[in-house]
Formats: structure tokens, sequence, C-alpha cells
């Protein structure tokens, strides 16, 4: 059996149609998306008195006159992992008295676009053929869970309640990080990590034939290396280049080490793009690189007696 394993995408619409396409160019019989579905950044479109719109975006500015010009600049911020929003400068105003309506209008688009994801899905693979995983990760916003399960009538899996086999191996399913500077939505300090890990862990029957479904990576691993941050969010940087530090869960490498679990898949951390072992486990993060259009993953193919083989793919 073949798993196409993929992760952050981050609200970038080009990035999840190649996901869906990995099923056909792969030949896969699994398809995950393993966290950080949804994206951070909203961006108005703004109405002026001349009837013309202006935006602007990561230092770039445009004035657009027609409504093409309007559609190909929301297609591009959708392609980079950005909602827009069509108004008039009064409600540009109201959003910036008032942070809460930033916080609701956020989570309307982001559902939106989830729904709209998952429409194209289902619409694109038969997911009752193909085991389909699609979870959560610690930046994504509780709404998202609800719309994920609206489509799991239509076979997609939603693994953050129950587990599920791939070859006759347990999969647990895993959303939370240890502690960010960004205080993300699904975050726990190393204690809570470890007790809700423990509490799924015990809900498996075999447990080192097991596969973990893990978003935060092991600590001290080639997966969990990110760039330095100084107090100010600013990265550190010297003479060889910016500084790179160890982020990942010391509670996951711990369970890891005294479970030993056949496969662990992990995300999280995008420039830790690689692979892993901890004793037999292997552990693998395809990192991401969303904002720049490309889907990154890792085939698998498994076998009831473990993985047979895997390698990365980019494109």
């Amino acid at each position: 059996m073949r798993i196409f394993f993929a992760v952050d995408v981050h609200g970038a619409t080009t990035v999840w149609r190649k996901w869906i396409t990995a099923v056909s160019m792969y030949e896969a019989d699994v398809l995950i998306l393993a966290g950080d579905l949804t994206g951070k950044a909203l961006v108005p479109i703004i109405r002026q008195k001349d009837g013309t719109y202006k935006t602007a975006y990561f230092g770039q500015s445009w004035i657009l006159k027609t409504e093409e010009d309007i559609k190909e600049i929301e297609r591009k911020l959708e392609n980079g992992g950005v909602y827009s929003v069509r108004c008039d400068p009064e409600f540009v105003e109201e959003l910036k008295r008032d942070s809460s309506k930033v916080e609701e209008l956020m989570k309307e688009k982001m559902v939106e676009r989830m729904r709209d994801w998952l429409s194209l899905l289902v619409s694109k693979i038969d997911t009752r053929k193909i085991l389909t995983v699609v979870m959560p990760g610690n930046d994504d916003e509780m709404v998202i869970d609800g719309v994920i399960k609206e489509f799991e009538k239509e076979g997609i899996i939603y693994p953050l309640d129950r587990t599920f086999e791939i070859e006759g191996h347990e999969v647990l399913s895993f959303e939370y990080v240890n502690p960010t500077p960004w205080n993300t939505p699904r975050e726990d300090d190393e204690r809570g990590i470890r007790r809700r890990l423990e509490e799924k862990i015990s809900q498996l029957k075999d447990v080192k034939n097991s596969i973990w479904n893990i978003h935060c990576p092991p600590a001290n691993t080639n997966l969990d290396l990110a760039p330095k941050l100084d107090k100010s969010l600013k990265l550190v940087a010297g003479l060889d280049g910016v500084k790179f530090v160890h982020v990942g869960s010391t509670s996951v490498r711990t369970a890891i080490e005294k479970y030993q679990p056949l496969l662990c898949l992990h995300g999280h951390i995008h420039e830790s793009s690689g692979f892993d072992n901890i004793g037999r486990t292997l552990c693998l993060n395809p990192g991401s690189e969303y904002g720049e259009g490309l889907l990154r993953g890792f085939i698998i193919n498994i076998t009831p007696q473990g993985v047979e083989n895997y390698w990365k793919i980019q494109g």
C-alpha cells in the first residue's frame, strides 16, 4: 500500500490542488494532509471613490480597475495562502478599531475555504476507495474541525477522535505542539503533551506496529531545527548565516523512545524537511514551502510487515 503524506499547506489553494493530484501522479492508496491547513493573513481589497480598488501585501501594492483585475489578485492571494475581503475604507477602519471583528472574519474565511477545498477533494477523487485523512494542526482554529467532520459521510477521515488502520497498522493522530512564540490555538506545555499522548497511546492494541501521525516533531532530531529568534521575534544571524535551534517536543521524543512505534509522521517545522531514526522508529517531516506554491511530501510504501521504502518529493 502506498501513502502520500504532506503537511502545512497554510491556506494555499495551489498546494491543496497538487496534494489531490498526488493520488493519480504517484498511484497513492492513502492520502494524508496533517496539520496547519489554514492561512495566517487577511488582506482588504478597498473600494475607492472613483470605482477602482486598491490593495497591498508583502511590500507590493496594486490599483485594480476591472473585475478581472480584482479576481486575478484574489487568486494570487489565495494561492499564497492569504484570505481577502472586498470592502470600503469605513469597514477597514472598523476592523482597525475592533480586533475581535478581524478574528471573526478570519474564522469565516477559514471555514469558507476549508469547505471549498473539501468539496473539491471529494469531486476529484473517490474518498471511499482512497483512504483520505485531513487533520488540523496547532495553527488551526477549532472551527475547522467541524467542517472536516461534515465530510466524514463522504469518506474523509477526521482522525483526532479515533484511530484507523493502514495495511493493518493502527494510526494515532495528535495535533498539539509545545509552546511557540505565537501562542497558537493548540499548544500545551510538555507535561500536558505527555499526558495527552499517553491517553492516545493507551487506546492502541499493538503499539510497536503502530503509525503515529504527530504534528510536532521530536526534540533534538533532523526534523525540529528552526531559525533562532530574539525577544522581538527577529532572526538571529552571525557571520555564518542564520542560527538554527532545536524546537521540537521532548515529550514526543520520550514517548517514541519508550514505545518504539513503526513509523512517525511529523510536520510543524517547515525548514526541517527530512528523516531521522529514534531507535527502530523511522520519523519523517516533509517540510513546507506553501508560500512558493510548492508541495512537499513523502511517498511511503508499507506492507503488513512494515515500511518497505520511502522517498521525498517536491513539485
